[in-house]
C-alpha cells in the first residue's frame, strides 16, 4: 500500500489551474490515498478544497488541520464543519475528531492512521521574553475572544490570554490524542501507528534554515505536552513502531527520541506545494 505524504499545501494561494495541476502530480504517483498534516487552506474554504481535492484524486483523503485552517473563523466552528464534511463524503476522513468510531483508522492489517490538530503551547523556548507575533492571533477568533481587535494595548493582558488559550487548546489535544492511541492499540493491536498532528512535538524537530529554531520564535512552532504523550505512549507500546508526521515551520527535520519513535516535519513553500514523501506500507 502506498501513502502520499503531504503538507502545508495551502490550497487558497493557488488558482484552480494549478491546484489541478497538483493534484495531478499526486495522481502520477498511483498512492492509495494521501495523508495531510494540517494547513490546507482557511476556515471559510478548507472545505471547499478538500472536496475539490477528493473529487480529482478519487482516493481517500486522511487530514488534521493547521493553524492556517482556523484562520478568519474559530476552532470549534471549523471542526464542526469537518465532521459534517466528512460524514458525507466517504473519500475524507478528518482524523483530529475525539472518536475513532467516525472513521476507520486501519489502513492496511497491523497498520492504522490517527491523529490530532494540536497547538503550540509556549513550553519551549522564551516565552516571557518573545516580541513574536502570530497571524494566528490577529485570525483566530479564539485568541481575540476577550478583545474586540488586535490589541495596541494592554499588551501584558493579551500576551497572558494568548499562552492560557495556546496551552488549553494544546493541552485537549495532547489528551485526546493520547486517548486514541491507546484506543487503537486496544482495538486494532497494530505493529505500525501513523500519527499526523501539526506542530513538532519536539524542539529537536523544530527547524528553521537547517538550524534549531530560536527561543522566541521556539514557543509558537512546537508543543512540547504532545510531544511527552507520545514518549509516553512509545514508551509504554515497545511493540508498535510509531510514525509521527508533522508541518508548521516549513522547514524539513528528521528526529528520533526512541527506538519505536519517529518524527518527519515536511518543508514547505507557500504557492509550491510538494509531496513530501511516498510512504510503502
Amino acid at each position: 500500500m502506498k501513502l502520499c505524504w503531504i503538507t502545508d499545501i495551502h490550497l487558497n494561494f493557488l488558482m484552480l489551474e494549478d491546484r489541478l495541476f497538483f493534484y495531478s502530480s499526486i495522481s502520477k504517483e498511483s498512492p492509495d490515498a494521501v495523508i495531510i498534516s494540517g494547513d490546507i487552506a482557511e476556515s471559510p474554504n478548507v472545505e471547499k478544497y478538500l472536496t475539490e481535492m477528493g473529487e480529482a484524486l478519487k482516493i481517500p483523503i486522511y487530514f488534521v488541520l493547521g493553524n492556517h485552517d482556523f484562520y478568519r473563523g474559530s476552532v470549534e466552528e471549523t471542526r464542526a464543519a469537518m465532521v459534517s464534511l466528512t460524514k458525507n463524503n466517504p473519500l475524507l476522513s478528518w482524523i483530529g475528531t475525539t472518536d475513532l468510531k467516525n472513521y476507520n483508522p486501519v489502513l492496511k492489517e497491523g497498520v492504522v492512521v490517527i491523529g490530532k490538530d494540536c497547538f503550540a503551547d509556549g513550553r519551549y523556548g522564551n516565552y516571557k521574553k518573545s516580541t513574536v507575533m502570530l497571524n494566528d492571533h490577529r485570525y483566530i477568533k479564539e485568541f481575540l475572544s476577550e478583545f474586540s481587535e488586535f490589541p495596541r494595548t494592554y499588551e501584558a493582558e493579551f500576551y497572558s490570554h494568548r499562552l492560557k488559550k495556546m496551552q488549553e487548546l494544546a493541552d485537549r489535544d495532547a489528551k485526546d490524542l493520547h486517548q486514541n492511541i491507546e484506543e487503537a492499540i486496544t482495538l486494532y493491536n497494530p505493529k505500525k501507528m501513523i500519527i499526523l498532528v501539526h506542530v513538532p512535538p519536539f524542539e529537536e524537530a523544530c527547524l528553521f534554515r537547517g538550524q534549531k529554531t530560536d527561543d522566541s520564535h521556539l514557543p509558537f512552532f512546537s508543543s512540547k505536552v504532545t510531544g511527552q504523550i507520545l514518549l509516553k505512549s512509545a514508551k509504554k507500546n515497545k511493540n508498535v513502531d510509531f510514525l509521527v508526521l508533522c508541518g508548521h515551520t516549513h522547514d524539513a527535520a528528521i528526529f528520533q527520541p526512541l527506538e519505536n519513535l519517529t518524527v518527519k516535519v515536511g518543508k514547505a513553500e507557500y504557492r509550491y506545494p510538494e509531496i513530501q514523501e511516498i510512504i510503502e506500507i
